[in-house]
């Protein structure tokens, strides 16, 4: 497979910037991943990614804004341009002949703040390079103002997260 899921939990590096944590490209589509990084004390999370277009696109501008949103840190979505030829050809397990480009990467990395905010996206089709001015103190700001953390109801989840990873899961369905 082209992806594999790591083990190494969600590491958070306190250096002298801040608090910082990497959400590798696919793990973007989960937000739980978005969580933990926040739990665990993130105040910038970079996603670098090596995306292109199609199903994908259309998510890119949401998932780290609402990331930055929902657990109070500096989300900065990474995204390469470009086209990549390779040597052999590929399938991509989706039923479609084999084939050796991987397809158009459309850039447009930005970053988003805690308060939903967010910078204009680079370009679909250069490299180009962003910098952004960040007050990691927004974080803090943001958390006392929206209190999310203090209203989550974490024992809940994680008990019906146990209850789902449980063999005989039965779904809260109510008819």
């Amino acid at each position: 497979t082209y992806y594999m899921e790591g083990d190494t939990g969600h590491p958070v590096f306190d250096t002298i910037y801040g608090k910082i944590a990497i959400n590798i490209c696919y793990g973007r589509h989960h937000p739980l991943n978005w969580m933990m990084f926040g739990l665990n004390g993130a105040e910038i999370v970079f996603n670098p990614s090596a995306t292109v277009g199609a199903l994908s696109e259309p998510l890119w501008p949401i998932e780290a804004r609402n990331a930055a949103i929902a657990n109070h840190y500096f989300a900065v979505g990474i995204n390469r341009v470009g086209t990549e030829t390779f040597p052999n050809q590929f399938t991509s397990g989706d039923g479609k002949p084999a084939k050796n480009k991987f397809g158009h990467f459309y850039g447009s990395s930005y970053v988003a703040a805690p308060d939903g905010s967010r910078t204009p996206g680079l370009s679909r089709v250069q490299d180009g390079l962003l910098v952004a001015e960040i007050d990691l103190n927004l974080c803090q700001q943001v958390r006392d103002k929206w209190l999310f953390n203090q209203t989550a109801r974490f024992d809940l989840y994680a008990e019906a997260l146990q209850k789902y990873c449980s063999h005989d899961f039965k779904p809260q369905l109510i008819k």
